[in-house]
Formats: C-alpha cells, structure tokens, sequence
C-alpha cells in the first residue's frame, strides 16, 4: 500500500461531481476511502439532533487511526444535501479495484415515503430524501467484499403516532434523550404521510427487497412488519428484477423501532454509534462483522434502549457475516 497523509475534506454547499474530492491515484494496491456525512441541524427544531456531528467526528478518528483510512470526505448539516452526498458517493464508487475499502457513514434521520403504490424507504439529508434506487445503481459495478454502509438512523416513518419518545429500562435516562424519527413539517403532510402508509400495495427496504402485502414468506434479515411479507433475493437482483445494494448493511435498528440519539450514558453519541465503536475496542478489528453486532446489541441492552441493530450481508462474498468489519478478512466466529 502506498502511504498517504491523511487527506479529510469538508465541502461547501456549491461542491459539485465537477471538482474531485479523492485524490486521483493510478498507484496499484490497497486505497481506504470514506463518505461521512451527518445532520444535526435540520430546518425546524423539531427534528434538530444533538449527537449526530458528534458522531462522524468519532467514526472518523476510528477510520484514521484503526483503520487507516487516508481519505475521508465530511458533510455535515448543510453541506449534507442530496446533491452534495451523491455527487461524493459518485466519486467514492469510481475507478475502484478489489483490494479497495469504502465505507459510507450516515448519522440522521431516516424514514418513508410512498412513491406511487409504493412505500420506500430512504435517508432524510439536509435538503431532502436520499431513496435507495439511484444509491444502489452507483454500487452495482463495485467488486464484491469491498463496501461498507453504516446507518445510525431509523426508517420508522408513519410511527410518529405511536412513538415520540424512546422507552428505557431505567428511570431517569429519557430526560433529553431524542429519537431519530423524522417529523413532517406541517399537519398536513403528517396526514397524508400516515394515509400513504395504509393505501400502499407494496414497500421497499432501504438497498433490500420489495415486500408485497400477504406474498409468500422466507427468511430474511429483518422481520418484517405484519402484512407485509416477501421472498428470499437472489443477488445481484430479486425475483422481480430490482437490484440489491452490492455492500454490507448495518444500521441501527429494526423498522418497527426508533433509533436513539444521545443519551446520558453514550458519551455524547447517538446509542447505535456509541455501541457500535464501544464494541469495536473490546473486540478489536479482527471481530466478525455477526461479533460485533451482537456485541453492540447487548451495549444497547445494557443501556436500557429497546433498539435492535441489524446487519444485511450480500450474497457475495459468501458468509460475510463471519469476516471483519471494514476489511472482509476472514475469521472464525462462534456467531452465525
């Protein structure tokens, strides 16, 4: 591997796919690239977050100095808009080769909209939604065994009716804690949000299936909601022809939960991120990606937090879940 210096940008609101943002590098060998991107200032305080800078500022000195990552591109609250994240994702994804690492990080909110007879899911950015399709277009053409996701968000969307605040096990911690669910700006579009969640005939998981109400069932990495039901994919596309995201998924929760943002006992992160990286250290880099995320399942226990992180693993390579977070190396694991 070549070395570099660390290179870390942060990039205005005009950044643009016109101006590269990693450096161009025709040198063979092992390069380690990141997207960090985080929103803590929405527009409207009721949807402002207090950890979610916090942690790609954390996640960042772990891809630095764990990880060694030399090329790492920050976007945080107004620098995270749609065209912003794509154009760097875009660029993230280019000219890559098998011995590459990437890793995109997004800390925010999440949540769901209905696209026609669809519900989907997608990341809320600064300016807008991020849906999965034209994400998962741009890692189609990566090698497998090479790309890593990790959402600190939650796609509860339509449970802000029944859930606007996260339930501890232990009294006392709930004062100021915040949850990642997204809240429409008006009444309104909170309405005609909750009614599209009834009238949809289908829904799609973030770089997953589609589920159609009462299909047949399999199994998968999530349990979905009840009603809603689908068959096992076949990589790179399911049944229906859709394309799958080409990377490893870990996000912080399952679709019926909210993720937590900070909280009195998270060190000043949002509790996926807090566990996630407080498992990394006790592990240490050679975990199994199915380690790790046990791990950090038990960390959000302990805290009290009824939050169920989840880890999607591509067909290919076969059984990622046994090899290491970010490097894919092999390893052995008592934990399927």
């Amino acid at each position: 591997m070549v070395e570099h210096q660390t290179l870390t940008v942060a990039r205005p609101n005009r950044f643009s796919s016109s101006h590269s943002v990693f450096r161009a590098d025709t040198t063979k060998g092992e390069r380690r690239r990141a997207v960090l991107a985080g929103i803590n200032d929405y527009h409207g305080a009721a949807n402002d977050l207090p950890s979610s800078v916090n942690d790609v500022n954390a996640f960042e000195e772990v891809l630095k100095n764990q990880y060694g990552f030399d090329e790492i591109v920050r976007l945080v609250d107004s620098e995270a808009t749609i065209a912003n994240v794509t154009a760097a994702l875009r660029e993230l994804f280019a000219d890559v080769s098998p011995d590459d690492r990437l890793v995109f990080f997004f800390s925010g909110h999440g949540t769901t909209a209905l696209r026609g007879h669809d519900i989907e899911e997608c990341i809320v950015l600064y300016d807008g939604y991020l849906f999965d399709d034209a994400f998962v277009q741009m890692t189609q053409n990566l090698p497998p065994g090479i790309l890593t996701l990790v959402a600190d968000c939650c796609f509860s969307g339509g449970l802000e009716k029944r859930m606007l605040a996260p339930v501890f096990k232990y009294s006392g911690l709930a004062a100021g804690a915040r949850v990642k669910t997204y809240m429409r700006p008006t009444g309104d579009k909170f309405v005609d949000h909750t009614n599209g969640q009834d009238r949809a005939i289908a829904k799609k998981r973030f770089g997953e299936m589609t589920y159609r109400r009462n299909s047949p069932v399999a199994a998968n990495s999530r349990d979905p909601l009840a009603g809603w039901q689908a068959s096992m994919p076949a990589a790179p596309s399911d049944e229906t022809g859709q394309l799958l995201f080409n990377g490893v998924l870990l996000s912080a929760c399952l679709e019926t939960e909210t993720a937590a943002a900070s909280t009195a006992l998270t060190e000043g992160k949002s509790a996926f991120t807090f566990a996630l990286l407080h498992s990394l250290k006790a592990l240490g880099p050679r975990a199994s990606l199915a380690e790790l995320v046990h791990a950090a399942k038990l960390m959000i226990e302990r805290v009290g937090l009824p939050q169920t992180p989840l880890l999607k693993e591509p067909k290919i390579p076969v059984d990622t879940r046994l090899r290491s977070f970010i490097t894919f190396a092999r390893q052995r694991s008592s934990v399927i």
